[in-house]
Parts: structure tokens; sequence; C-alpha cells
């Protein structure tokens, strides 16, 4: 003889489980308007930037691609913010490419 175990919930139940559900994946918040870049990518942007200098000035075309991917990844959001999502997704796709030809120019 088999039991049947399948419950009926009564609507109160019902109700009590959808509510449950949606709050398990709240709605996400914007971000609060701040500043567009921490200190750290600031500092790490400035960084780059001084060492792409040096690059430039030794020649050095491996470092060269490496650091315009990173600079490049990195100036993502204030693309987004001026022009739209889609140049921010292709700085994305640019910058991992030029990431890639950078360590293999570099192992070349």
């Amino acid at each position: 003889m088999r039991r049947d175990y399948s419950f009926e919930f009564d609507e109160e139940e019902r109700q009590t489980s959808s509510t449950h559900r949606l709050n398990m994946h709240p709605v996400l918040e914007p971000k609060p308007d701040g500043p567009m870049f921490s200190r750290g990518q600031q500092m790490s942007m400035m960084l780059s930037a001084v060492l792409l200098v040096y690059a430039l000035l030794s020649g050095d075309m491996p470092l060269i691609f490496l650091l315009l991917s990173f600079l490049s990844y990195l100036l993502r959001p204030l693309a987004e913010k001026s022009v739209g999502l889609w140049l921010s997704n292709a700085m994305k796709g640019f910058s991992f490419a030029l990431g890639l030809g950078a360590v293999t120019m570099a192992f070349l």
C-alpha cells in the first residue's frame, strides 16, 4: 500500500510561501551617487600612466600593450556613463584581447 505524501497548502500558507520566495531575492538598489573611481583606482591609473610613459620611452611593446589593456579596462565606467553600455562592453573585450596579446608577445 502506497501512501500519498503530497500535502495541500491552504491559502494562508500559500501566501506565506510566495512572500518568503519574494524576500529571498530582493530588488537590487542603485548605487549611491559618489565618486566614480575610488582612491585605489585613481592611484592605479596614475601609476599605469607613469609606467606607460616609461614603456613608450624604452620601446617595450608587451608592456605598452599590457598597460593599455589595464587602462582601457579601468576607464570602462567613464565610457559607460558618457557614451553608453555598448562602448563599455566593447572596451572590456578590447582590453581582454589586448592583454592576451601582451602576454603572447612577452613569451615569444
